[in-house]
């Protein structure tokens, strides 16, 4: 690719585009004024050889030229031809080339050589008329002359004006024998020009009983008559292709088209892809380059190939679209620099359009388009409908000359395309800022088809704009990709003002959609009500969870709950000063109003991302809006397709809002204690897996299972019993308090886990509980007898009573009925103790352990505990399963396989003999 240049690397402009001041005028062809030298024509059409150089002669232009001179020199054939083509295709400038081409016959040599092999002719006359210039009252003042009608001013560029001098001063037709005798035997070329509209104006001159109109139609049909019967003689004259084009005169139209009786008698000068060598010829200083042609058309015929067939599955679909664009391709070929696609909508679409100059509109946009281009330096390999620069002056100047409704379009122009708040702007800053503008391209696209229609079958005129299928063949290019376009179609849909989507066609009108509506209703909205129903969201989706939602002060959150709670930050903490929002989090962290707090530990606060609260903020407003809009459809109009565009634009929103809300808070905040000093710890959930849906379990899933973890379900008895390093009995309440007051201690998610810790230390006799009443205090001794205390059975987790339960070291347990002061025991106390537990517990000869689901990381952590049980085994096997003719301690066992394992999160199952 590198090797394609950028089209304003490849072609040179015709200076008129390039530099002259006619980029507007210089295209429109004055036949009659060219005939009289106006000096205030363009050069160009003026000066015969440089007409010729600027003129691509089509294949049907050539052909008539050579019908003209066969004419002109007595060679046998048709005598009266008629120039059949759409308004503004070419007539004119057909007519002019003949004209030229008969009275300057040594310039048109010189600018193409093969005009020497035409009939050699002597002493041509030639007339020409120019209905659109010509009065039909005053008539036209010529050397003190005043000439009155068409078989005046012919006779007058004749020679022959005594002929009808007088029939010209009284309005009446002469007849044939007279006409004749005007037409001689001499080589007489006649060119008339919008007669039809010469026509229509002579209905209204009234001439005795009849009209000039009437005694026209008779002049032109005796002179078709004795021009075909003639040796010499050839008449050449234009006619528009409908009746619209002649404001509805069917007569007229009618009965010009029957002056040339044999269909081949009706000539089309520019037909099919003539247009890209008109164009070319015109607006280019030379031919481009035709290698970097064909390169760049295949380059977009690949990328045409790849994004079509990307939809289609059957061969013979595949098969009939590699012949489509076989032939494509030999057209972006002929039309390079443009698009052809571009060309095609101007020639089809804009055709359909009152007023609009086929060949000659095109020509005079696209100057300005390659002008404004070129000055502004771009680098793609074509000009396509994306790349219409509406926003220069110019070029919308000409775009809407050609197209009309300039004025209702200023308000479209402005609320969704070029204004500095237009919405274009908006979404591709917003959602494709790192492409180069899609949403831009294709709407300038969908605007350039939003003029004019195609007919259909039976010749009906569509309604304006284009279907996705012809979209993407015009828009798709090495820079915007199918899957761009599908989604950049979905939110101007969804979001611009003034662009109409009927299931079909996409175009802009300048009647408001249902988003203007949507927009107006949106303006009454206040941030409160938005606020609002956000916090809303939050409590239904928090409903039931430890969640604190927009906390405005430190006593907003409870302390002493025994439990770990997020406390979800307002949504204008977003946005202030770093050093404000970290006095604040400090502030919640470590106050509860007037008193410190007691559960530090057991807090983290949700801290609000910025980005998220404007689109989130923006979804709920036009939810509010769509809400308020449906509730007043009768009142407002609404149509069923209103009703369904604002069904998809509250999905839409829907799922921006819910997309917003879940990556809403994705920063948590905790509290830790640095030289002595609390201070914050920011972590961030990232781009993490995480599977839940939920706000609040996606933040505790993240809190539980980061490397390291921050708060932990489930604690292990050796452990736990490292952490509260009592002595001999300790209070449950105090455990809980040292577990979420202690920033030493690690976060827990509730005082579940410890009662699961105790109960699992009762079971394995690590340690025992009593309850208040089985104990007695004397000064800051605690006495409790050993058969009070519960240890080395199965307990249920409502036994543990963590608020006035008490934990026994199993050391410290003895037979003794008496109290016993809770000191530490004596060496043989221990012995004694030891043996007592053990008669509880017996030694095993086997373990089995199945690990289920162990990953990579969790290998690592289980191989020093498998390391352990084959250094006290001898050897293992890896099922996991263990074996030892002595026999293995299970406290042992304990501490040193399986709580290791268990620690790493790896589900353990385990059989023993």
């Amino acid at each position: 690719m590198g090797e394609i240049k950028p089209w304003i690397d490849v072609v040179r402009l015709h200076p008129d585009v390039e530099y002259g001041p006619f980029a507007l005028s210089s295209y429109a062809l004055d036949l009659g004024a060219l005939v009289i030298g106006d000096p205030n024509i363009p050069k160009t059409y003026r000066d015969p050889y440089q007409f010729f150089k600027a003129t691509y002669l089509t294949d049907s232009m050539w052909n008539l030229i050579k019908d003209v001179y066969d004419r002109l020199s007595g060679k046998d054939g048709n005598r009266v031809l008629q120039l059949r083509s759409p308004f503004g295709g070419g007539k004119s400038h057909t007519l002019a080339t003949l004209y030229y081409a008969v009275k300057n016959r040594k310039e048109m040599e010189l600018a193409i050589p093969e005009a020497k092999s035409l009939p050699a002719l002597k002493d041509v006359r030639i007339a020409v008329f120019d209905g659109e210039k010509f009065d039909v009252v005053k008539g036209a003042d010529i050397n003190g002359l005043n000439i009155k009608t068409l078989w005046g001013f012919i006779a007058y560029q004749l020679g022959s004006y005594e002929l009808v001098k007088e029939h010209d001063n009284k309005k009446i037709a002469p007849g044939g024998d007279i006409i004749k005798k005007m037409l001689s035997d001499k080589p007489t070329l006649i060119i008339l020009d919008e007669v039809s509209m010469y026509l229509e104006r002579a209905m209204g001159e009234k001439v005795g009983e009849t009209t000039l109109y009437g005694q026209t139609m008779g002049f032109l049909q005796t002179l078709t008559t004795e021009v075909a019967g003639s040796r010499f003689a050839c008449l050449v004259y234009s006619l528009q292709a409908s009746a619209r084009e002649l404001y509805g005169n069917v007569e007229v139209l009618e009965t010009l088209d029957h002056l040339a009786s044999r269909v081949d008698a009706k000539r089309e000068p520019i037909q099919g892809d003539d247009i890209f060598f008109v164009i070319r010829k015109r607006l280019f200083a030379e031919p481009p380059d035709e290698e970097i042609a064909n390169k760049v058309a295949d380059l977009y015929i690949d990328i045409l190939r790849k994004n079509i067939f990307a939809y289609v599955s059957s061969p013979e679909e595949r098969i009939e679209i590699e012949e489509e664009l076989t032939d494509y391709r030999r057209r972006f070929v002929n039309a390079y620099p443009f698009h052809p696609a571009l060309i095609d909508l101007m020639r089809e679409r804009w055709a359909s359009i009152p007023n609009f100059q086929r060949t000659r509109g095109v020509l005079r946009f696209l100057a300005v388009v390659l002008r404004t281009l070129k000055n502004r330096g771009v680098s793609d390999y074509l000009i396509s409908a994306t790349d219409i620069p509406i926003d220069d002056s110019e070029v919308k100047n000409a775009f809407f000359t050609e197209v009309g409704q300039r004025e209702p379009f200023q308000a479209v122009l402005e609320a969704d395309l070029i204004g500095p708040n237009a919405t274009v702007r908006k979404i591709d800053k917003e959602l494709f800022k790192d492409k180069k503008e899609p949403v831009r391209k294709v709407a300038v696209a969908i605007l350039m088809h939003s003029f004019g229609g195609l007919p259909n079958v039976e010749g009906e005129i569509l309604p304006p704009g284009v279907g996705e299928g012809d979209l993407l063949k015009a828009v798709v290019s090495p820079v915007l990709d199918s899957t761009t376009c599908k989604a950049v179609l979905k939110e101007l849909v969804a979001k611009c003002l003034y662009i109409h989507f009927d299931g079909m066609r996409y175009a802009f009108k300048t009647i408001p959609n249902v988003n203007k509506v949507l927009e107006d209703q949106v303006e009454s909205i206040r941030d409160e009500d938005v606020e609002s129903m956000i916090r809303d969201f939050l409590k239904s989706e928090l409903a039931g969870k430890p969640a604190i939602i927009w906390p405005y002060q430190s006593r907003d959150i409870p302390d002493r709950e025994r439990k770990f709670q997020i406390a979800f930050l307002p949504l204008d903490f977003a946005f202030k000063v770093d050093s404000e929002k970290e006095k604040i989090a400090l502030e919640f962290m470590t106050q509860c109003g007037n008193t410190p707090r007691i559960y530090r530990n057991a807090l983290a606060l949700a801290v609000p991302d910025k980005t998220q609260v404007g689109p989130l903020k923006r979804a709920v407003k036009y939810l509010i809006a769509i809400e308020r809009v449906k509730s007043k459809k009768r009142t407002l109009n609404l149509t069923d397709e209103h009703l369904e565009q604002l069904s998809e634009r509250e999905k839409a929103e829907q799922t921006t809002k819910e997309s917003a809300l879940r990556n809403l808070y994705n920063s948590l905040w905790l509290l830790k204690m640095d030289n002595g000093n609390p201070t914050l710890e920011k972590i961030e959930i990232g781009g993490r897996p995480i599977s839940m849906s939920n706000i609040f379990d996606r933040l505790m899933d993240f809190l539980m299972h980061s490397s390291p973890p921050k708060v932990f379900d489930r604690l292990t008895p050796r452990k736990f019993l490292e952490l509260i390093k009592f002595d001999e009995v300790i209070e449950l309440a105090h455990v809980v308090d040292l577990f979420f007051s202690s920033l030493e201690f690690p976060r827990i998610i509730d005082e579940n886990v410890i009662k699961r810790v105790i109960q699992q230390c009762v079971r394995e006799g690590l340690s025992g509980i009593t309850s208040e009443d089985k104990v007695k205090k004397i000064k800051d001794k605690v006495l409790v007898n050993d058969q009070d205390v519960v240890i080395a059975k199965e307990i249920q987790e409502d036994e543990v009573d963590l608020y006035s339960g008490y934990l026994i070291k199993r050391e410290v347990i003895s037979s003794v009925t008496e109290p016993k002061i809770s000191t530490f025991p004596t060496e043989k106390d221990k012995e004694t103790a030891e043996q007592k537990v053990s008669s509880h517990l017996n030694k095993i000869n086997r373990v089995k352990y199945s690990l289920g689901g162990v990953t990579k990381k969790q290998l690592y952590k289980t191989f020093e505990a498998i390391g352990n049980l084959a250094d006290k085994c001898g050897t293992i096997r890896i099922i996991v399963e263990a074996q030892s003719g002595e026999g293995l301690d299970i406290t042992w066992l304990k501490n040193a396989v399986e709580e290791p394992i268990e620690e790493a999160g790896i589900s353990l199952e385990k059989e023993t003999d």
